[in-house]
C-alpha cells in the first residue's frame, strides 16, 4: 500500500479525535453534573500533554524509528478512548483525555517528519498538503459526527466509535507501515536530545515558525471549546450546530489543500501566501464574532480556516527543513508549540468572556487582529537570509 495512504489513515483518525469533545461540552457537563466551563477545559487537558510529550517523542522517533513509535502510540490511543467512553466521573474523564493527548502526540507529528524524510523539498509542501487534507477530513468527520451522535444518542458512544476507528488505522499501520531500510539512527539519550534541539534552534527560523504556530493555535483553535456554549446562550443552536461550525474550519482547510499549488503560483511564492493568510484568517474570525446565525458563523469559520492553513501549512513545511539531521525533533517542537497555543487559548477566552460577557465579540475581535498582524510579521522574518554557516550546510 502507498506510504502516503497509510500515513493519511493514521492522521485521519488521530485528527478525528482531537476536537470531538468540543461540541459535547454541554452534554458532558449535564451528564456529570459540572459547569460547562470546567468541561471546556477538556481541550486543554488534551492539548497540554500533546504538547509536552513532543520533546521526548520526536527524539524517540529519530532514535528508534518513527514507524515504531507511531504504532505504539496508536495502541495507547485506542485504550485511552475506550476509557473516555466508560469514564464514571469528571476526574476519570480528564485523566483519560490527558492520556489521549499523550498518545496522539506520537502520530501526526511523526507522520509529518516521515514525509520530510521520504519526500524531497520540491515535492514536500504538496505531499504535506495531501496529509493535511486527510487530517482535516478527519477533523470534519469528528466534529460533525460528535455533535450529531452526541445529540441523538450519547457522548459516550462518540468516544467508543472513535476508539474503533483508531483501532482500524492501527491495523493498517501494523501491516503496511515499514521503517526505512537505509535509516541511520543514533541511540536514544538525553545528550542526544539536547544535541538535536541545539541543531534546531541554531536555525533562526525556528523561533519564527514556532511562534507563528503557537499564535495560530491560541487565537483560532483556543476558541473552539466555547462554540456550543455560546450557541446555546444565544439560542442559536446546540451540539449539532456547533459541530457544523467546527466543520467550517476544516472545510476552509480542505479548500486550501485543493488550491495550494495554484495559490503558490498566484501569490508568487510562500511569503506572500503567508501575508494573505493572516488577513483572510483575521477577516474570518471577525466575521464569526459578528455572525447572528450558525450558518453565517460556519461560513466565517470556513474563511478563517482557509487563512489559517495558508499560514500553518507553510510553517509546517519550513519546520521540516529547520534541521534535517534532527527532523523528528524539529517537527515535534512544531507540534509542541502548536498544541501549547491550543491549550493556552481556552484559558484566555474563558477570562475574556468572563470580563466582557459570554456573548461579547471583543475577545474574538482581538484574536482576529492578532492573526491579521501575524502573517506580515512571520513573512518578514522568514524572508531574512540565513546565516552563511547554515547556507553552506544546506547546500
Amino acid at each position: 500500500m502507498n506510504l502516503l495512504l497509510v500515513l493519511a489513515a493514521s492522521c485521519f483518525t488521530s485528527a478525528m479525535i482531537v476536537r470531538i469533545a468540543d461540541p459535547l461540552v454541554p452534554a458532558i457537563a449535564r451528564d456529570l453534573l459540572v459547569e460547562p466551563g470546567t468541561i471546556a477545559l477538556l481541550a486543554s487537558a488534551f492539548a497540554f500533554p500533546y504538547a509536552f510529550a513532543q520533546p521526548v517523542l520526536g527524539p524517540l522517533g529519530d532514535a528508534l524509528g518513527k514507524a515504531r513509535i507511531m504504532k505504539w502510540c496508536l495502541v495507547v490511543l485506542v485504550a485511552a478512548l475506550a476509557c473516555c467512553a466508560i469514564a464514571p466521573t469528571t476526574e476519570t474523564l480528564f485523566a483519560a483525555r490527558i492520556l489521549s493527548g499523550l498518545a496522539a502526540g506520537g502520530t501526526i507529528p511523526l507522520a509529518i517528519a516521515t514525509i520530510g524524510d521520504r519526500f524531497p523539498m520540491a515535492e514536500r509542501q504538496v505531499a504535506l498538503s495531501r496529509l493535511l487534507s486527510a487530517m482535516l477530513t478527519g477533523q470534519i468527520v469528528g466534529v460533525v459526527g460528535s455533535g450529531y451522535i452526541g445529540s441523538v444518542i450519547s457522548w459516550r458512544w462518540v468516544m467508543a466509535l472513535a476508539a474503533v476507528c483508531v483501532a482500524a488505522s492501527l491495523i493498517l499501520a501494523l501491516k503496511f507501515l515499514k521503517p526505512r531500510a537505509d535509516a541511520q539512527r543514533k541511540p536514544f539519550s538525553i545528550a542526544g536530545m539536547r544535541a538535536g534541539y541545539a541543531l534546531v534552534f541554531a536555525n533562526p527560523r525556528a523561533k519564527v515558525c514556532y511562534g507563528g504556530v503557537f499564535t495560530g493555535g491560541f487565537c483560532i483553535l483556543g476558541l473552539l471549546p466555547y462554540l456550543a456554549v455560546i450557541l446555546e446562550n444565544r439560542g442559536a443552536g446546540g451540539l449539532r450546530e456547533a459541530g457544523y461550525i467546527l466543520a467550517g474550519l476544516g472545510l476552509g482547510g480542505i479548500l486550501f489543500t485543493v488550491l495550494v499549488t495554484q495559490m503558490l503560483r498566484a501569490f508568487g511564492g510562500q511569503m506572500n501566501m503567508i501575508r494573505a493568510g493572516g488577513v483572510v484568517a483575521g477577516l474570518g474570525l471577525a466575521g464569526y464574532a459578528l455572525s447572528p446565525t450558525w450558518p453565517l458563523a460556519m461560513a466565517a469559520f470556513a474563511v478563517a480556516g482557509l487563512g489559517f492553513y495558508m499560514i500553518h501549512n507553510s510553517l509546517q513545511t519550513q519546520a521540516t527543513e529547520l534541521a534535517p539531521e534532527a527532523r523528528g525533533a524539529a517537527v515535534a517542537l512544531h507540534a509542541f508549540f502548536f498544541f501549547l497555543g491550543q491549550a493556552c487559548g481556552p484559558v484566555f477566552y474563558r477570562f475574556g468572556f468572563a470580563s466582557f460577557g459570554q456573548l461579547s465579540p471583543v475577545p474574538v475581535l482581538l484574536a482576529a487582529a492578532a492573526m491579521a498582524v501575524l502573517g506580515f510579521i512571520v513573512a518578514a522574518m522568514l524572508a531574512r537570509p540565513l546565516p552563511k554557516s547554515l547556507q553552506v550546510a544546506k547546500a
